[in-house]
């Protein structure tokens, strides 16, 4: 999953520039500490998941093309606040 990750991260990046930051965090590691919302979604999902502003959007595969679109839709909701 995690070459997975690194794909979808190059993808956004050719597509959207710098204004993404996109980390893999193994849901077994320490670092799940630093998304409490995670766990309780975990046992009823397929991974991967993929969050976005921390908020778990998609789930038991990638689509970096849903993801771009979900990913502009935010930024157009950012600028448009």
């Amino acid at each position: 999953m995690e070459e997975e990750a690194k794909s979808l991260k190059n993808s956004l990046k050719e597509s959207l520039g710098k204004v993404v930051k996109l980390t893999y965090v193994d849901v077994e590691s320490e670092e799940m500490k630093n998304y409490p919302e995670i766990p309780s979604v975990l046992k009823n999902i397929q991974l991967p998941l993929i969050a976005l502003n921390g908020e778990p959007r998609f789930y038991g595969g990638i689509s970096a093309e849903m993801v771009e679109k979900a990913v502009r839709a935010i930024l157009h909701e950012e600028k448009t606040a």
